[in-house]
């Protein structure tokens, strides 16, 4: 250790273009930026989660899918969850693409992993909640077995499929409709 009284030391004093150069000498590469972009996914997905797995415990009828008596309200639960789970996957994906600043099929994992992860948590908030749905007899930590996590999320599967199809290769959704 230095001793600040010893005639060989001599401190350090960063300038703000010490700083600035070191900034500089950290150059993007694939690594960093992969780990940016799942940083700036994760961040995202928490504060979507939250809001999500709020929602679901205040609402439950109308954000989990079950069979209702009627056919309407049960197709109307599923593109409820189409809909969620498209466009939380495509928020992931621009967070993703835009923090990381790339386009790889690595991102692309990333993201999915990110929106399974992101299911996973608001199936383990309802079940230790102990959240229940009328005409269901689910509940408790029985919101955890791999048949009911697949068929609740139904909808949300089904959207996190259809927007890793289409954005996948960094596409908006805009330019997806566009003609020229």
């Amino acid at each position: 250790m230095l001793d600040p009284r010893s005639p060989d030391f001599k401190p350090v004093i960063e300038t703000a273009d010490d700083a600035a150069a070191s900034r500089e000498s950290k150059e993007w590469t694939p690594q960093r930026g992969l780990i940016n972009g799942m940083i700036a996914c994760l961040i995202a997905a928490a504060v979507m989660t939250t809001g999500w797995t709020a929602l679901t415990c205040k609402a439950p009828t109308g954000l989990l899918f079950h069979v209702c008596d009627d056919p309407k309200a049960t197709f109307f639960l599923a593109i409820i969850g189409i809909m969620i789970g498209f466009v939380m996957t495509w928020i992931l994906f621009t967070c993703m693409h835009k923090a990381s600043g790339m386009v790889s099929l690595h991102c692309t994992i990333g993201v999915v992993i990110v929106a399974l992860l992101m299911i996973l948590a608001r199936q383990i908030a309802i079940a230790s909640l102990g959240v229940t749905v009328a005409g269901l007899e689910v509940s408790g930590w029985e919101w955890m077995g791999m048949r009911r996590i697949v068929i609740s999320n139904i909808g949300v599967w089904i959207g996190v499929g259809g927007a890793a199809y289409f954005f996948n290769e960094g596409d908006s959704f805009i330019e997806l409709f566009s003609t020229s």
